[in-house]
């Protein structure tokens, strides 16, 4: 007995719409207040911060968009 089917491939899964990448990284830093050492090392820490969180969303974007054209 031979059987036959039609077969169908479904397409492949999208990535899940990764809404916390769209975020836009801020426009402007905090500024320095007295210029201290202090001041200076807190700020710096800051823009740091601000810096990693950022890249490591424009990143995951990048690595998003990346895996749906692969």
């Amino acid at each position: 007995m031979t059987l036959s089917a039609c077969s169908t491939t479904p397409p492949p899964a999208e990535p899940p719409n990764q809404q916390n990448l769209l975020r836009k990284c801020p426009a402007t830093l905090p500024p320095l207040t007295d210029g201290t050492g202090g001041d200076v090392v807190l700020t710096m820490q800051s823009w740091a911060s601000l810096y990693h969180g950022c890249a490591t969303r424009h990143n995951g974007l990048v690595d998003a968009l990346d895996a749906k054209t692969h």
